[in-house]
């Protein structure tokens, strides 16, 4: 019986060791924002070149929306840009609460912008916003584009052949008066 009665406890103190290693898990709700831990993407960073090595890597990318959540999978589907060609659904593990910055207490802070997005050939693309403005330039037109991230003053004059397939264009023939 004594043996019985150690074997239990036994079981419960390694039960109790086990669990202090796991995180209690976060659920979270459709349309909440997160961010997306990188450690998936390492390899392909490290391959880019340039001598880079993983340490200096940004450990979280986002925030991404919640469009589904699967809690009984602790799954979670992201709103991703197709240009990162991964599959958008996601383990709880791999994601973090995103949390607004109070700028109340940062009122000289500088606000990073957003880099390009590297494309697998190495090239660089930035994420438009939307067209702000359009004029005529030869037999076609140049439009106003602004880059998400940036302000009026990083607004770039681009001739028609480079947003012609942009959804950013589709939007403001629709709502611009022309």
């Amino acid at each position: 019986m004594e043996a019985q009665d150690n074997l239990f406890l036994v079981k419960v103190n390694q039960a109790a060791l086990a669990n202090r290693s796991c995180s209690e898990e976060v659920s979270y709700a459709v349309g909440d924002k997160v961010l997306l831990s990188t450690f998936h993407c390492r390899w392909d960073y490290m391959q880019r070149g340039d001598n880079r090595v993983a340490k200096f890597m940004v450990r979280y990318d986002g925030p991404y929306n919640v469009l589904h959540a699967y809690p009984e999978f602790s799954a979670y589907t992201l709103d991703l840009p197709a240009s990162t060609n991964i599959f958008p659904t996601f383990h709880a593990s791999l994601l973090k609460p995103w949390r607004e910055n109070d700028a109340s207490l940062f009122p000289s802070r500088q606000h990073n912008q957003p880099g390009p997005i590297i494309t697998d050939d190495g090239a660089e693309e930035w994420e438009v916003e939307s067209i702000v403005n359009h004029r005529p330039r030869g037999r076609g037109f140049q439009y106003l584009v602004r880059f998400r991230g940036y302000g009026p003053e990083h607004d770039v004059w681009l001739p028609g052949r480079e947003v012609k397939d942009l959804a950013a264009l589709d939007s403001y023939l629709l709502h611009s008066p022309h």
